[in-house]
Order: structure tokens, then C-alpha cells, then sequence
């Protein structure tokens, strides 16, 4: 650019203070003292302004091949390699180009250097301004060129503003490069997280309680389904905690307490500790209460001395459970087994019955009584000395005591099979006795009871009161109970041979009696059974629904089972005198019912069609039939039924000569196979 030389402006040493509010006049104060005009002023402006356009217009022409030039040497040195590089350009190719460019540069410079030069001196603050400005938009577009330091300056501003990588030079860019070329982490590890997560993490940890559910509500929502599950995979875990074994040992077995056996024996599976809990004795011994179990004194010790020498085997109460509960699966389910037969007395009729353990004694219109062995089936004595029929009789121990039609009782010794005593007094045959102790008492048919000691077998009372046969008697070591053909009931007190009360009510003849030390149960002939009050002697509940002779009661806990002629079996409960279940349905007997046996989890019933049933007492649910005679309707009779928790024992035979007189012994005591 030429300088002008009509410019009437001159150089001022030093700065000038001008108006430019106005284009009048205005004056240039400085060490020259030199006035100038304002329309001078203003023509020059103009000149200055035209030719800076002109200037302009060639620096963005030099400009468009900068940046062509730039954008070639961008597009040659472009390497894959460096694709994670905020350059993304090749560093030694880049610096050859930015040598070239600033080549370029710095003819531009100088030729705006120059043009500058020619300038008036008075213009040149104004033109370095200009051209400084216009000297930044060409760097700008030159990133790599060299500037002056005030250049240099707002570049390095303006580098910050637009981004990192205007901001990076060749020894930063040139690290990012070798972290490049390590290996990434294609799956994260707990040792080696994103760092995202970390602080993602770290915020986590800073929100209050509602912050962070709203975060786990928002994350589940996000999430996949297969990412869901694994999030159960980890939550359930931590939900499942042993609560057992974290809790004192007297809690935790409260607690296990009101769990069924069944789910005792389930939780002793579980872990050491549930086990060791589970198999406590008490608590197996509340379990065993429960059910009416008794361990057996023998198996008992037979565990203390295990644990004595260390063995850490069940409790005893444990075991006696577990070995309940098998034998009544053996009653209920399992096949029963071949029954043990005992044959004796010939073909007369088996009329009394009785079993302990190792022992069943038969007695029958025979004369006699036989003693036989439990395990081996063997008769071991046959006690001789009736002259008449043994309708009744008791057993203690290896005491057997028999009442006959000969008027006579006599004490035998089962062991021996020795007569120690015979018992004169009765008139008539001794139908029922009832033993206590050393305490036995007779009902005979010529009305009246004795009260016998058995050791030495003297009468010590005769109660007379009755006006016909005693059919039954009840003792309870205190009171005497009678039931008679005079369709009474009497309540004795022996020591006095005093009748503390005559219970009337019954229309026909007593045939059985149950009585507990608190209420008298009486059945007869007239198809009704009463409930007195052994205090007053006032009848409390009259139990209607039997149509015919009630033959045989049992009375336990204030439950009773009635079994009558008319075929059915009645479960009665003597407090509220409701009938709770009635065993008859397809299955009940097709005759009278001549005996029964119950516990607190059946009932066993026999009968004249020959059959033996087991029922279920809480249900009144038919189960099975135990024992079915092939002569069962023809004349095979089912007589006298005795049974314990493991053994039945049947008295069978007929009166027409159908079926042989033997004893069944059904042994339900054996594991299942």
C-alpha cells in the first residue's frame, strides 16, 4: 500500500486527544502545536478506509489457499492409529506442514508489513490496530503459524474457549498416543471398575434414604430382564438369614417347640445346629406328652449310658417317637403280617382274656386257664383246679386271679402255674371281679360283692345291696361301683361296707360300667348309657343314639367308646355329653359288637360276623380290617380282643363248630422293608 501524499496529517510525538462525536473541527494538541482542519481529517479517513478494504479482500484470498493447503495436509496425514487422539493427525507430518505454513505466514506479514510501512506515520497506531485484527483472523485460520506474543496471547484464549485439543501440543498429544496403544478392558472387574462407576458410586453413598430408592427404582426400570434376575440372584441371599441359630438357645427351642415331629425330623436335616436343636429331649419329651408316648424304662437307661460313654446318639424321647410313629404307620398302611396262631382249649369258647407284655392268659368254659408266651406262641401252664366254667378273670405281674361257675376265685402263680389260693365265699358263679393292688373285688349272681385280700386271700368286706346278679364291678382303690340284673348302679365305700349312693335311672340290666374316681359311665339293656356324678350320685347326661345292649365301654380322658349290639361303635364326650363320632358307614360290622379296645389314635372293634376293624377315634374314618375269618358269617365269631401299642391279640372260634378256638397275635412292631 502507497501512502498518500495529499494527507494533511502529521506525526504527533505524543497522543492526541480528538472529538469524533462530531466531524467538525477539531484540534490535534500536541508538541508540534499543529492545527488540523476536521474535513481533512475526514477525507483521509476515507482514503484509509478504501485501501484497508482493499487489503483486506488480498488477505482473504492468501487466506482461502491457507486453508486449502491446511485442509490437504489434514486429510494426507490422517492415521487410524491415533483415532482415540483429539488431533488425529500424524505429529511428524503435521510439523513439516506447519513449517510450510508458516512460510506463508510470514510473507502475508511482511507484505502487509510493508504495506503498512507506507503509510502515514500519523495513521499508524489506527493501521496497527486494523491490521493487528486482520492479522488475528488469518492466524486464526493458521493454527499452527507463529504470532508475536500478543497474538500468541488471544490465540492462547481463544484456545482455551474452543476446545482441549486447539490447547494440546506435541508432547501431550504425543503421550495421549502411547496410552492409545494399551490394551482396553473389554469386561469390567471389581479391581478394575470404570472410573464412572466409581464416582457414580461415591454419589450414591452421599443421597439420604429416599434419594437412593428413587436411583434403585429408576436403575431397575433401565435394566433388562436377564439383568434383573441376576439382580435376584444378589439380593435373595442377603434377604436369607438363620434366625434359629442367631437366637439363644431357650428361644430358638421355643420356637421350634410349635413345629409338628414331622417338621422336627424335616428341620434336623437343615445344619448341624438345627439338628442339635432339634434333637433336644425335652423337646421331644413335650412331643411324646403330646401324643400319650411313654419311652420304655428299659430303652431309657439304655440312652444314658450311650451318653455317658460319649455317643452322641437321639434322645430317648426322640426315639420312642420316631418308633411310634413307624409302628402306627405299621397299623394304619403297611402289609400286615402273617399273625402268630395259638391253639388251646379245644373247640369250647375262649370268655376271658387277658395280655401284659410277655404273657396272654385265656380262660374258657373248659375248667381252665392257659398261660402263653407272647414271643414264642408256646403254651407254658395250664392252670388246673376249676370245677366249673372261668367266666372271669385278672392278671398283675405273675399274679392271675379267676372267678367260676364253681363260686370260687383262686389265685394262681403264672411262673409255677401253682394254685396259692382259692376264695370260698360267693353262693353262685362269680361273673365279674376287678383287681387293684393287692385288693381284689368279686360280682357273683347271688347279688353281692367281696372285697378279697390277694396275698393271703381272706374276704376283708361283703357289700349286699343288690336285689339280682352283678353283672359288673368297677374299684378304684377307694370307691366300689356295681351294675346289676336290678338295673342299678351302686357307689360302696368298702372299708365301711357302706352304699354311698344307688344311682337309679336305667329300665333294663347294667351290663358295663367305666368308672375314673369321678364319673360313673353305665350301659344296659335299654339302649341308653348315663353319665352320673360320683359325688352326688346325680345323673349329668343321658347318651342317647344305640338301638340295642351296649356290650363294652372304655374310658379314657374323658372320652368314651360305646360298642353295641346293634353293630355300631359311638364316640362320646362324657363333659358335654355330645356324641363326636358315630364308625358305622359301609364298612361297620354286620353284627353285634362282643368287645373293643381304644387308644388316642384308634379304635379296634370285634364282632360276632368275625371280623376285627380299625378305626381312626379323632375322624371316625373307617381305616382297615385287621383280621377277617373265612368263616366270618357263617359261624366264626370274634370273642375277646386285647391289645397294647405293638400286639393284638384275637380270641376266635365258633359256636357251630366253623371255625377252630385259637388265639391270633398280630405283632405290628417291625420295621418297614
Amino acid at each position: 500500500m502507497i501512502p498518500n501524499s495529499n494527507c494533511k496529517l502529521k506525526k504527533c510525538s505524543s497522543s492526541c486527544i480528538s472529538s469524533d462525536n462530531n466531524l467538525g473541527e477539531s484540534e490535534c494538541k500536541c508538541s508540534t502545536s499543529e492545527t488540523v482542519s476536521g474535513s481533512d481529517l475526514k477525507s483521509c479517513a476515507d482514503r484509509l478506509s478504501g485501501e484497508t478494504s482493499e487489503t483486506s479482500g488480498e488477505i482473504e484470498e492468501k487466506s482461502d489457499q491457507v486453508q486449502g493447503i491446511t485442509q490437504d495436509i489434514s486429510t494426507s496425514t490422517v492415521n487410524s492409529d491415533f483415532d482415540d487422539c483429539p488431533c488425529s493427525i500424524n505429529l511428524e507430518s503435521a510439523h513439516n506442514n506447519e513449517l510450510d505454513a508458516d512460510m506463508e505466514a510470514d510473507n502475508v506479514s511482511a507484505q502487509l508489513d510493508l504495506d503498512a510501512s507506507g503509510s502515514d506515520s500519523e495513521l499508524s497506531d489506527s493501521s496497527s490496530e486494523c491490521n493487528g485484527d486482520l492479522q488475528d483472523s488469518l492466524n486464526s485460520s493458521l493454527p499452527n503459524s507463529p504470532l508475536s506474543e500478543s497474538q500468541k496471547k488471544r490465540k492462547g484464549d481463544a484456545h482455551d474457549e474452543d476446545g482441549p485439543c486447539k490447547k494440546m501440543n506435541v508432547d501431550a498429544c504425543a503421550s495421549h498416543v502411547e496410552k492409545s496403544k494399551l490394551p482396553r478392558n473389554i469386561i469390567p472387574s471389581k479391581d478394575n471398575p470404570p472410573p464412572e462407576m466409581v464416582e457414580w458410586l461415591s454419589t450414591f453413598q452421599k443421597w439420604s434414604n429416599a434419594e437412593r430408592m428413587l436411583a434403585i427404582d429408576q436403575l431397575v426400570t433401565s435394566c433388562e430382564p436377564t439383568q434383573v434376575r441376576y439382580m435376584m440372584q444378589l439380593i435373595e441371599p442377603q434377604l436369607q438369614r438363620d434366625f434359629i441359630s442367631l437366637l439363644p438357645k431357650e428361644l430358638a427351642l421355643y420356637v421350634l417347640s410349635f413345629l409338628e415331629p414331622r417338621d422336627l425330623l424335616r428341620a434336623a436335616q437343615t445344619c448341624r445346629n438345627w439338628r442339635f436343636l432339634a434333637e433336644d429331649n425335652l423337646l421331644w419329651r413335650e412331643k411324646c406328652l403330646e401324643a400319650g408316648i411313654e419311652p420304655e424304662p428299659a430303652q431309657i437307661m439304655s440312652k444314658r449310658s450311650r451318653h455317658r460313654i460319649g455317643n452322641n446318639s437321639n434322645s430317648p424321647w426322640k426315639t420312642a417317637f420316631i418308633k411310634q410313629h413307624t409302628v402306627e404307620m405299621n397299623w394304619r398302611l403297611r402289609p400286615i403280617r402273617e399273625p402268630r396262631v395259638l391253639k388251646g382249649h379245644d373247640d369250647h369258647v375262649i370268655t376271658c382274656l387277658q395280655f401284659s407284655e410277655s404273657r396272654i392268659v385265656s380262660g374258657s368254659d373248659d375248667n381252665t386257664l392257659k398261660v402263653w408266651s407272647v414271643t414264642s406262641g408256646k403254651c407254658l401252664r395250664t392252670l388246673i383246679g376249676h370245677t366249673g366254667g372261668v367266666w372271669s378273670s385278672q392278671m398283675s405281674g405273675t399274679t392271675i386271679i379267676s372267678g367260676s361257675t364253681d363260686r370260687t376265685l383262686k389265685v394262681w402263680n403264672a411262673e409255677s402255674g401253682h394254685c396259692l389260693h382259692t376264695l370260698y365265699g360267693h353262693t353262685s358263679t362269680v361273673r365279674c371281679m376287678h383287681l387293684h393292688g393287692n385288693i381284689v373285688v368279686s360280682g357273683s349272681r347271688d347279688a353281692t360283692l367281696r372285697v378279697w385280700q390277694v396275698d393271703t386271700g381272706e374276704c376283708l368286706h361283703v357289700l349286699v345291696g343288690h336285689l339280682a346278679a352283678v353283672r359288673c364291678v368297677q374299684y378304684d382303690g377307694k370307691l366300689v361301683v356295681s351294675g346289676a340284673y336290678d338295673h342299678m348302679v351302686k357307689v360302696w365305700n368298702p372299708e365301711r361296707e357302706e352304699c354311698l349312693h344307688t344311682l337309679q335311672g336305667h329300665t333294663n340290666r347294667v351290663y358295663s360300667l367305666q368308672f375314673d374316681g369321678k364319673h360313673v359311665v353305665s350301659g344296659s339293656l335299654d339302649t341308653s348309657i348315663r353319665v352320673w356324678e360320683v359325688e352326688s350320685g346325680a345323673c349329668r347326661h343321658t347318651l342317647m343314639g344305640h338301638q340295642s345292649l351296649t356290650s363294652g365301654m372304655e374310658l379314657r380322658n374323658n372320652i368314651l367308646v360305646s360298642g353295641n349290639a346293634d353293630s355300631t361303635v359311638k364316640v362320646w364326650d362324657i363333659l358335654t355329653g355330645h356324641c363326636l363320632q358315630t364308625l358305622s358307614g359301609p364298612n361297620k360290622h354286620q353284627s353285634a359288637v362282643t368287645c373293643l379296645q381304644f387308644n388316642c389314635r384308634f379304635v379296634i372293634t370285634s364282632s360276632d360276623d368275625g371280623t376285627v376293624k380299625l378305626w381312626d377315634v379323632r375322624t371316625g374314618e373307617f381305616i382297615r380290617n385287621l383280621v377277617a375269618l373265612e368263616s366270618g358269617g357263617s359261624g366264626g365269631v370274634v370273642w375277646r380282643i386285647r391289645a397294647n401299642n405293638t400286639k393284638l391279640v384275637c380270641a376266635v372260634g365258633s359256636r357251630n363248630g366253623t371255625e377252630e378256638t385259637k388265639l391270633l397275635v398280630l405283632d405290628f412292631d417291625f420295621e418297614s422293608t
